[in-house]
């Protein structure tokens, strides 16, 4: 644990004193890199690209995407959902020397991803939804007529509980609550993990991917953290979020290295 620390300090450290030159090489890098797997693994979980693979992602989001000659609908749509993805994450670049709240952030988020895909991008859900565990239980979300409610409760949790916790606390908390909320029709998985991201980037940490062969673990990581949770009372008051908290570490740090080898090979 010491040694993590110890190198997301020099880590985060070492982002705080990148020159102009270098902080632009740096957010290069992970909008253009680490970007197209984020975005192709973000999807995946959420199992919305079934057909693209990794290379087409990267073709799509480098303009080299024959995107004209398709015609099924399916791919189209996993076409525009690559590049609503990959939009949202160059909105949290564009955002990181502005004081915007928090749910305006995560509405916009939204809204970017969802667009020309998701009915009422950007708005609270109409319908309530829920999800089936791997007890085969059917979980409900917050109530579409508490939603507005919760988030609310969030933005004051953001700005006043969680001001003392660590970045990555913090990060893993603002993932947590937009997944019990679930504010969204649809879209709250990658709006959970882009806002997330959007915690540790304007902090001077690396972003976190999560692979999709790491999906059933992921998933079993935030089962486990609801365990006793309260989705309609008490959504924010989930368990304990250490094993997330560490791994996100480790994901982040991963990032680092990985762009050290992005470079050195270069």
């Amino acid at each position: 644990m010491l040694d993590r620390i110890f190198d997301l300090n020099k880590i985060q450290n070492s982002i705080m004193n990148f020159n102009d030159k270098i902080k632009d090489e740096y957010y290069n890098y992970l909008i253009n890199e680490f970007g197209v797997l984020f975005t192709f693994h973000s999807n995946r979980i959420e199992g919305t690209n079934t057909t693209l693979t990794l290379n087409d992602t990267r073709k799509i989001l480098n303009n080299t995407y024959d995107i004209l000659s398709v015609v099924d609908k399916n791919k189209k749509r996993e076409i525009n959902e690559t590049i609503n993805h990959q939009n949202a994450f160059k909105y949290i670049f564009e955002i990181l020397d502005k004081n915007l709240d928090i749910i305006t952030v995560i509405k916009n988020l939204h809204q970017i991803i969802g667009s020309n895909i998701i009915e009422g991008a950007g708005s609270y859900k109409e319908r309530d939804n829920y999800l089936i565990n791997s007890n085969g239980e059917e979980v409900s979300f917050t109530s579409v007529a508490l939603v507005e409610k919760r988030m609310l409760e969030l933005k004051d949790k953001y700005e006043n509980d969680w001001k003392d916790l660590t970045v990555f606390e913090k990060a893993v908390n603002l993932h947590m609550a937009v997944i019990n909320i679930h504010p969204f029709s649809d879209g709250n998985g990658r709006t959970a993990r882009l806002i997330m991201n959007y915690e540790l980037i304007k902090n001077n940490y690396p972003p976190i991917l999560i692979n999709e062969s790491q999906k059933l673990s992921y998933y079993s990581i935030i089962e486990e953290i609801n365990t006793n949770t309260n989705y309609q009372n008490k959504p924010l008051n989930f368990g304990d979020i250490k094993v997330f908290n560490e791994t996100i570490q480790q994901l982040s740090i991963l990032t680092f290295k990985n762009m050290q080898k992005f470079y050195d090979q270069k």
